[in-house]
């Protein structure tokens, strides 16, 4: 499946210009945390506030449309995730350096955070295979693969985001 997820990325990287691209990203990314500050209680209401607009824009609806629209708020996802962790494993270097300023030999915050989020990313991976394979018969397998790798991030960025 990562090699199918590589050559979706590649796609939609294609597809557009690479300004266009940058602007996008940029872009794609206030919206998801100007969604995320509105709807506080509800964060999850957030995910498609990017893909569903795009996918509605000329061009948009076509199979290679749809994964363009998806990969661009799963970009944005991933960096919400990805600066959510930075603060988690800092966070967590912080509570085994009190642990261990405290007699507690046992520090393990830390290393038990990076080993969850590497077997998170192997079941994001296989489980989106999987949906993949499901599929495999026609071309909307790229659309179901591309929509679990945008619902699975989304989702552990929103869980990470809890944790700050």
């Amino acid at each position: 499946m990562q090699r199918h997820l590589l050559i979706l990325s590649s796609l939609a990287l294609f597809v557009q210009p690479a300004s266009a691209q940058s602007r996008n990203a940029g872009a794609d990314l206030a919206t998801i945390r100007a969604c995320l500050s509105d709807q506080a209680d509800d964060p999850g209401s957030c995910i498609g506030t990017v893909a569903n607009p795009c996918q509605d824009a000329p061009g948009g609806a076509s199979t290679i449309g749809i994964d363009t629209c998806l990969g661009r708020e799963t970009a944005a996802w991933d960096t919400l995730l990805n600066e959510s962790y930075k603060i988690a494993v800092a966070s967590a270097n912080t509570m085994d350096e009190r642990l261990a300023s405290d007699g507690i030999y046992e520090q393990g915050v830390a290393a038990a955070l990076v080993k969850a989020q590497r077997a998170w990313i192997a079941y994001r991976d296989a489980e989106c295979d999987r949906r993949y394979e499901l599929f495999k018969e026609g071309t909307i397998r790229t659309n179901i693969a591309s929509d679990c790798l945008l619902e699975l991030t989304a989702h552990r960025a929103i869980e990470f985001r809890g944790e700050e």
